[in-house]
């Protein structure tokens, strides 16, 4: 089993596992590259579940999401500023509105979705997997696969523009925050928290709701601030991922 596993984040549900590792496993190469770590094909593997969030026009699935859609659109609409909605998908277009309220219809629809995505993580740890690595939603599935599997072996969550410190998830997690903090990631020995410069999904700090153990580092995406490859290719993780394979 892969030494590392990456979990994707929003909006690939167009994309599959295999294509997702042929465009990250190159940046995470880089990352490492600065700390003349090598990682063979082998050590990698992509949790992918953007299929899950993928419609299937013509379905009874299909129509009951359309029927739910409308009403999503209407209150993601009207949340304050906006910023919410541009941070998922880091910009402000119809595209990326569309994309979000399906996203979110679909999780407010499905109700045995976080089990199919539990499904998709479960089976790739084991007590090979030194490291967890996460890209934005993706962090909010990957701590909650954490904690709810305090018997795994995994040292090092890296987490990258992640969203779990922000109000709008707090009610969403599993184990729930407890006097508005959150539980520590089953066994995890170090959990680090890699910030851009400007992206808003990341804006708030985590440590404020896990506790100061949280190693937060910021580091400069350019106008990529939310993309994953940057966030992978940079030297804090590659510094991260570097100690927990050596």
């Amino acid at each position: 089993m892969a030494r590392i596993v990456v979990v994707h984040g929003a909006f690939n549900e167009l994309w599959g596992p295999n294509e997702l590792k042929a465009r990250w496993l190159p940046a995470l190469r880089d990352g490492l590259w600065h700390h003349d770590v090598e990682l063979a094909d082998d050590d990698v593997e992509v949790c992918f579940y953007g299929d899950l969030f993928r419609r299937a026009p013509g379905t009874e699935a299909d129509r009951r999401l359309e029927q739910s859609r409308a009403g999503i659109a209407d209150a993601l609409s009207g949340l304050t500023g906006g910023d919410a909605i541009a941070a998922l998908g880091q910009a402000a277009s119809d595209a990326a509105f569309d994309r979000t309220v399906d996203m979110v219809t679909i999780m407010a629809t499905d109700p045995d979705l976080r089990a199919k995505i539990r499904a998709r993580i479960e089976p790739l740890i084991d007590d090979g997997t030194c490291a967890l690595v996460a890209h934005s939603l993706g962090t909010v599935l990957a701590y909650m696969a954490l904690a709810n599997h305090p018997q795994w072996s995994v040292h090092t969550f890296v987490t990258l523009g992640s969203p779990l410190a922000s109000p709008m998830l707090g009610d969403l997690l599993d184990p729930p925050l407890v006097d508005g903090r959150g539980r520590w990631p089953g066994a995890v020995q170090r959990w680090i928290n890699v910030r851009a410069v400007g992206d808003k999904a990341a804006a708030v700090s985590l440590i404020g709701r896990f506790g100061d153990r949280v190693e937060e580092v910021l580091v400069d995406n350019g106008h990529r601030a939310h993309a994953p490859e940057p966030y992978l290719n940079s030297a804090a993780t590659g510094a991260a991922l570097a100690a927990a394979l050596t």
